[in-house]
């Protein structure tokens, strides 16, 4: 079973999670700039190994801790949706030129994902609507999502950015409403949820049947 700690980081509040088995192997999914002092102590206090650095979707207050983390733990592979990889190099389509006012990027390797594929105990499902790449990311064992900024508790993400997508985003949502209705929804930027409260949320909204 996965244990899993939340760490805020950055001025969007963004929830960095740090995530690991019972074998230490570690997992950090998403990152803002700022604030993952905490987390790189708590790695080293618990010595977990931290083999994956898994981004959700490409905006800049999920990546932008990237090059930070690299340093910290150069063995870890990055993973990001295939769609959204060309943020990863470009400050205009990660935002982070008007957000931040930085021109962030990222150079070294990384690996693209999509619907099916697996990253460790975690099987990737494409989620678009807020980005084009926007993915989550389900261990059946533990029955634990990282949902990004798709579903968050009782609301979901933005659609009204470049490339966004209302009716992708809906669609994306109703596909995780297929979930066990006890799965645990850890989020971007809210607390926790599961796919049963907001199985229930969705539908007295109208978004899903």
């Amino acid at each position: 079973m996965m244990n899993i700690k939340t760490f805020l980081t950055g001025g969007f509040q963004t929830n960095t999670y740090l995530v690991w088995d019972e074998n230490k192997i570690a997992y950090i999914f998403d990152c803002e700039g700022e604030g993952l002092g905490h987390l790189e102590e708590f790695v080293r206090a618990n010595e977990l190994d931290v083999k994956y650095i898994v981004l959700t979707h490409g905006h800049s207050d999920h990546i932008c801790g990237l090059n930070l983390l690299k340093q910290l733990y150069p063995q870890a592979t990055v993973f990001i949706g295939k769609e959204d990889s060309e943020c990863l190099g470009d400050a205009k389509l990660n935002h982070s030129n008007y957000i931040f006012g930085i021109n962030f990027e990222y150079k070294e390797k990384f690996v693209e994902v999509k619907e099916g594929d697996m990253v460790g105990e975690f099987k990737v499902i494409d989620t678009p609507g807020h980005t084009m790449g926007s993915k989550s990311f389900f261990c059946e064992e533990s029955k634990l999502l990282i949902s990004g900024d798709t579903m968050f508790r009782r609301s979901f993400g933005r659609y009204d950015f470049p490339g966004s997508s209302g009716k992708m985003l809906f669609e994306s949502l109703g596909k995780l409403c297929q979930l066990p209705e006890d799965t645990v929804v850890y989020s971007g930027h809210t607390e926790p949820t599961t796919i049963g409260e907001e199985r229930v949320f969705l539908r007295t909204m109208g978004i899903i049947k």
